[in-house]
């Protein structure tokens, strides 16, 4: 593992603004997950971190010049930190000497009309899980399931969700997809691998044989220890979705509702 107190300290001229995750990385000579040590990295491009109640948001960065401070909420998972500071290095990286609070909603969405929150969540996706580490570790797992999903989560130091997001944009599970469902809301958002032709929408609502529908609404229910097979018309509308079996596995996201892995039929992208 490297010396980051001994880099940190060599380092006199400030960090230059939009210094890519990549270049950060490289330039404290980091190669592997159990290294990436968020803290140090702020510390390193002039940032301290504060754990501290904040009322209207889940993060913030404060900065002025070269030197800023970033708070995150003291009660929110270990992980769910981590990439709450990360999001805020990556406003450091775009915004430098900005102060800018970002609420729940906004940190991890990867939002589609935010450009700004949107290009922090990336900028805390590629910091946290680089593509050329996380893709060595993908390959270890050729079938995306729940069990390899917790591995790969637990290298990295990240969320569930997060993790699966980046293993869905890998682009090493072509037929996959992830989607993510709420009590009364439904349907919330769904992510699917670039190889999945667009015309492959899920559903608004559950329907009632999946499991997924049965973790929602029964909290007795553990998450699914195994993908099981179901029809695609379960999942989707479209026409041709009777002619196919895919894979589910479900499991539950503390205050997101419940995360449904699917793993389509390889004739489904063709």
């Amino acid at each position: 593992m490297p010396n980051l107190k001994t880099t940190i300290v060599k380092r006199i001229d400030p960090l230059p603004t939009n210094v890519s995750p990549d270049a950060l990385l490289r330039s404290l000579g980091i190669a592997q997950p159990g290294d990436i040590d968020i803290e140090a990295i702020a510390y390193y491009v002039g940032l301290r971190i504060k754990r501290r109640r904040l009322t209207s948001c889940e993060a913030m960065i404060t900065g002025m010049g070269n030197k800023g401070i970033i708070s995150v909420l003291p009660t929110s998972m270990p992980e769910r930190q981590r990439f709450s500071i990360a999001h805020e290095l990556g406003h450091w990286a775009h915004h430098r000497g900005q102060s800018v609070a970002c609420r729940a909603t906004e940190i991890g969405g990867f939002s589609k009309t935010n450009q700004g929150e949107r290009a922090a969540d990336q900028y805390a996706a590629d910091l946290l899980m680089p593509w050329s580490m996380f893709k060595r570790e993908c390959r270890k797992h050729p079938r995306l399931d729940l069990k390899a999903l917790k591995v790969m989560a637990g290298s990295f130091n990240c969320s569930l969700t997060a993790t699966l997001i980046r293993m869905i944009d890998s682009t090493l599970y072509p037929t996959a997809m992830m989607v993510q469902h709420r009590a009364v809301i439904g349907r919330k958002w769904f992510r699917g691998a670039v190889q999945v032709p667009g015309y492959w929408f899920p559903k608004d609502a559950l329907d009632s044989e999946s499991f997924a529908f049965e973790l929602l609404h029964n909290s007795t229910v553990r998450d699914e220890g195994f993908p099981r097979k179901i029809g695609a018309d379960a999942w989707f509308d479209n026409r041709a979705a009777e002619r196919y079996e895919i894979t589910e596995q479900s499991f539950r996201v503390p205050g997101e509702g419940v995360v449904t892995i699917l793993l389509l039929h390889p004739d489904m992208i063709e």
